[in-house]
Parts: C-alpha cells; sequence; structure tokens
C-alpha cells in the first residue's frame, strides 16, 4: 500500500476517544484509504465538496469506541468502518473485499496497530461495509484470543422474539425502573460490537446528568447501577479509567446477557 505524507497529529491521551479518532484517521489519509473531502467545484456562488477517493479501493471512516470495549492492553482503539467500491462488479466483490481489507490490515500494522475484525461475519454484496477495531497496545501487551464461534448464533442479524415482553430489553427496562434508577437510559449496542456469545447488549448510561457533575457524582451513579445490574445476572464491561465529565459524554456501562435471561 502506498503511503502518503501528512501532517503528524499526536495522540492525547486526556482526550482519548477524540485523539485516538484523529490519530488513526491521518495514518489511514497515509495509507490512501482514508475519507478525503475536496472542493471540485462551484455552484450558484457556492463550494461543491465531494468524496475523492481512488477507483477500486473502498475506503475507510475511523470513530470513536467506548473504553469499555478497548482491548484490556490497547492505549488507543478505535473503530474503522471500511467501505468497498461499489462500482466493482458484484462477481468481483468477494475478491474485492478478501483482497482490499487484507490491504487494509497490513497497512495498519505496518504503523504499529493491531486489527480484528469483530462480530458476525459480514457478507459482501450484502453488507455495506466491514467495521475493524484498530488498536495500539501497550508495549509488551496482546490480544485475548477471541473464539471463532462467538457470533455464530448472530449470522442473520439481530435476535427476534415472539412477543414484546419476551425481548431482553423490556426486562432490562422494568430492572430499571423497578429498581428505583431514575435518570437511566439504554440503547441496544451496534451487533458487531457484542461480546462473544452474547444473546443481548446495551449501553447503560445515565441520562439526567447536570452540568455541574462532578467525577464522584457519576462514578457514585454508575456504582449503583452496576450493583443492580450484577445482581441480576448481567455481564458487565466498564469505562475502564476514571470519569471526567469534561471529556467524556455521558457515564455508561456496557450490559450484555448470554443466555437470553438475566
Amino acid at each position: 500500500m502506498t503511503r502518503t505524507s501528512h501532517p503528524t497529529v499526536a495522540y492525547e491521551p486526556a482526550d482519548p476517544i477524540r485523539s485516538a479518532v484523529a490519530v488513526v484517521t491521518c495514518h489511514l489519509d497515509e495509507l490512501g484509504v482514508g475519507e478525503h473531502w475536496v472542493q471540485t467545484r462551484e455552484q450558484d456562488g457556492r463550494p461543491v465538496i465531494d468524496r475523492k477517493i481512488p477507483p477500486g479501493l473502498g475506503w475507510c471512516r475511523a470513530v470513536g469506541l467506548y473504553p469499555a470495549l478497548w482491548p484490556a492492553t490497547a492505549d488507543l482503539a478505535v473503530q474503522v468502518e471500511w467501505h468497498p467500491d461499489h462500482d466493482i462488479p458484484a462477481t468481483e466483490q468477494a475478491e474485492h473485499w478478501q483482497t482490499r481489507l487484507a490491504a487494509v490490515t497490513s497497512g495498519l500494522e505496518s504503523l504499529g496497530y493491531t486489527v480484528r475484525v469483530p462480530g458476525p461475519r459480514r457478507r459482501p454484496g450484502v453488507d455495506r461495509d466491514q467495521p475493524l477495531v484498530v488498536s495500539r497496545l501497550a508495549a509488551g501487551g496482546s490480544l485475548a484470543p477471541c473464539p471463532v464461534d462467538g457470533w455464530e448464533h448472530l449470522a442473520d442479524g439481530y435476535p427476534t422474539y415472539a412477543s414484546f415482553r419476551d425481548d431482553p430489553s423490556y426486562r432490562l427496562r422494568h430492572l430499571i425502573e423497578d429498581s428505583c434508577l431514575t435518570g437511566y437510559g439504554f440503547r441496544t449496542l451496534d451487533l458487531h460490537l457484542w461480546p462473544p456469545y452474547a444473546t443481548a447488549a446495551w449501553v447503560v448510561m445515565r441520562t439526567s446528568s447536570g452540568r455541574n457533575d462532578s467525577a464522584d457524582d457519576w462514578h457514585s451513579a454508575m456504582t449503583r447501577l452496576r450493583r443492580v445490574l450484577r445482581a441480576s445476572g448481567y455481564g458487565l464491561l466498564d469505562h475502564g479509567r476514571p470519569w471526567d465529565p469534561a471529556v467524556d459524554h455521558t457515564p455508561y456501562l456496557i450490559a450484555y446477557l448470554r443466555d437470553g435471561t438475566p
């Protein structure tokens, strides 16, 4: 993969999510597979901005990843979305995915990153992109092995239920309400980020934290939530570093089930 020279972006541990995205975006541009935007023309006196992508390569975009989902030994991690070139004929899409993903992975590894393909397998011609978890490990660190069958039960997408009462989200909502956990909410975690063998997974967050809340306020709120969820049989993934209201958007936990019922 041909590299081009771009200004160096320094990683700022004090602002890990945004900084990690900026650093990896710079490196994707250096590898020639980034999301370039250029002014190509004017229309009615206004600039028209287009994406400039070399044909046949596909393109990548780095987006923030919850630190709770970072590999245990990572000091930096992002999600990279690789988008195929949709002008490639359908009969050649499978080879396009294989060769280009290998090239992107090799390029990122040459810059010191580790690359993991998360979640259930994506299908060329059916799925619009392939997410990757791209991380930089601390010195001497290594990735824990991933079970090859950890997401086979999700090959057909999100689980479906006979009725809304069978949906684990329904039970989670009532657990939060019955535990008098006011000011908390949740959303379903993106499927490819579910822990292996999980049958449901959510980002559970404090939705009513005030502007003047301190890190101690956030810690207390999440300690209470953690206690309730653990006592009810949920698996949890934690933020992994002290909360900083000046940097973090909102306090959260990743909660998941592995058998469908807490």
